[in-house]
Parts: structure tokens; C-alpha cells; sequence
């Protein structure tokens, strides 16, 4: 007969659980500029029980349980420092527009404004990866008169970049 030592069992049961639970760990994000071009708007989707483990790292013992469209402050904290933007080699800084359930998802959505043309975006996109290992956060890039962009992140990756054409 075969025995597994009692924290085997326990990590066993508690990876099996965890999967069974929640099998993946995806966010997809919109950047999209306005047609007047002076304002990007962010539009990100995550599972809220993710987002609340993630604040609850970030934090550590300051955080307070409680309904997580009631947390900007932390919210935007967290993806001010896990979500970064360069815009034409010039860091932008996260506004936030709000937060709201829909279905089984949690819609955040921050915006900026600019007052250059878009020539150069860099992003990193990290979010989640320090607490979910397998976690992928697909961005999709929208600007009047150019084709959708995609970038896709994972943990361990560094900065992307994506030029636009001069106009």
C-alpha cells in the first residue's frame, strides 16, 4: 500500500480544488483612443475573486475584505504598478473611470489623455502574474484609422512596443 505524507495530501487536494475551481487565469484589456484623439479609454476584464487575491497580496495585513467595485484607491494602486503605458517614450499615469459586474466578470476601467499624436506605445502588462503563475493578459489596441493590434503577456515578460503611422 502506498501513503503520501500529510502536507502532500493537503497540497494535492488543495491544487485539485483550486483547478477545479477557477482553470484559467485570463484578463483582456481594450485600449482604445477616442476619434477626436484626445482621450484613451481602458476597459480591462478579470474574474473578481482574482482581482481580491491579488489586492489581498498587494496590500498585505492593510487590506479589508469587503465589495470590490468599493476599492479604486487599491485598484488603481495595484495596476499603476502592474499596468504600465508609454506613450511616444513618455510614461502615462492611470485615471479611474470605475468598475462594474458583468455576468460572472468584473469590468475596470481607467482612461488617460494625450496631447501628442500616437507614434510609439510601449506596454508592460504584469498584473496577476505574481500570484498566478499560468496567468496570460491579452491586450487589444484600437486607433481611429489603423488596424486592431494584440499583445499578449505573461509572467517573466518585459516590455512590448508598437509603432503607428505619422499622419
Amino acid at each position: 500500500m502506498f501513503f503520501l505524507p500529510p502536507f502532500l495530501l493537503f497540497f494535492l487536494h488543495w491544487s485539485l480544488t483550486v483547478e477545479a475551481r477557477h482553470g484559467i487565469y485570463l484578463s483582456v484589456i481594450e485600449i482604445s483612443q477616442s476619434e477626436d484623439t484626445r482621450q484613451t479609454k481602458l476597459k480591462l476584464k478579470t474574474f473578481p475573486d482574482d482581482l481580491e487575491n491579488v489586492l489581498r497580496l498587494f496590500e498585505k495585513e492593510l487590506y479589508q475584505p469587503g465589495d470590490i467595485r468599493n476599492k479604486a484607491e487599491s485598484i488603481l494602486a495595484y495596476f499603476s504598478k502592474n499596468l504600465l503605458i508609454k506613450l511616444n517614450n513618455k510614461p502615462i499615469r492611470l485615471k479611474w473611470a470605475g468598475c462594474q459586474m458583468i455576468g460572472e466578470s468584473l469590468e475596470i476601467s481607467f482612461w488617460f489623455s494625450e496631447k501628442e499624436k500616437w507614434q510609439k506605445m510601449d506596454i508592460k502588462a504584469i498584473f496577476f502574474t505574481e500570484l498566478f503563475l499560468t496567468q496570460q493578459n491579452i491586450i487589444q489596441i484600437k486607433k481611429p484609422g489603423v488596424d486592431t493590434r494584440f499583445l499578449k503577456f505573461k509572467a517573466g515578460d518585459s516590455w512590448q512596443t508598437i509603432s503607428f503611422p505619422v499622419k
